[in-house]
């Protein structure tokens, strides 16, 4: 089983190196944007801001909160997508037509994938939360426990996201694994939607979008245990559910 999960690890180089890249990236642009809104232009557009010289209908600071959550983010996004490109590597590389024939029971490689989704996903929680504890120390936009609760919630949201692929991928035997990644987005829109279509409903007849938007993020910030919980959920059903599919189906993984 081990051989199997460094084999997804190996498969997943690709996305290791995008990750990388796009973490660098977020850092280097993130901090630059802080250093601004202390000393920089952003600071100077605040000042004008807050003189009522300007007729801005949202102040610099409030801006830039928004867009350090979406930086913040933007590491742990990039790896979102680790299960459905493991699957993909078996396939191009002809592996799942062999992987039925391994000294192993379909429940070890379904362990196994979990095990590979689990490392990819911890591994980035890890570094984003390194970052984080590193930008909390340039702004007072955001604490580290504002930071640190963006990237729990962010991996949470990843973890039920791939746990809703997983039982998909065995129940539907889906080829594409693209229709896999827009079903399991379509039901987390859609449950999204339905919790959360009252605070929607008011926000358009307040014509105040950004309020609901501002609602999310502190509920992400300060909520972190909610998705935590729901994640564990998530992946305890997706485990045994998909390896009671797999092993029925015989699945190949």
């Amino acid at each position: 089983m081990k051989g199997l999960i460094i084999k997804d690890l190996m498969s997943l180089r690709k996305m290791c190196a995008n990750f990388v890249f796009v973490t660098v990236s977020s850092f280097v642009i993130t901090v630059m944007a802080l250093i601004s809104a202390r000393i920089g232009n952003i600071a100077l557009a605040e000042k004008e801001y807050l003189a009522g010289g300007t007729d801005m209908p949202m102040s610099p600071v409030h801006v830039l909160w928004y867009a350090v959550a979406v930086m913040v983010l933007l590491p742990l996004a990039s790896i979102g997508d680790s299960l459905t490109l493991a699957f993909e590597a078996d396939k191009n590389s002809g592996f799942a037509n062999v992987a039925g024939a391994l000294p192993l029971s379909v429940k070890q490689r379904v362990t196994a994938r979990f095990i590979t989704m689990f490392l990819t996903c911890g591994a980035g929680t890890v570094i984003s939360l390194a970052l984080s504890f590193i930008l909390s120390l340039f702004t007072d936009i955001m604490t580290l426990g504002d930071f640190a609760g963006l990237v729990l919630s962010a991996a949470s949201l990843i973890l039920i996201f791939s746990a809703l692929e997983m039982i998909l991928i065995f129940l539907l035997k889906m080829k594409n694994t693209d229709y896999v990644r827009i079903i399991s987005l379509l039901i987390m829109a859609a449950a999204f939607i339905a919790s959360s279509l009252g605070r929607m409903i008011n926000a358009v007849r307040a014509m105040n979008p950004t309020g609901l938007i501002t609602d999310g993020l502190l509920f992400l910030e300060n909520r972190w245990i909610i998705l935590v919980a729901a994640a564990a959920v998530c992946l305890l059903v997706s485990y045994f559910v998909s390896t009671g599919i797999a092993e029925r189906k015989r699945g190949e993984i």
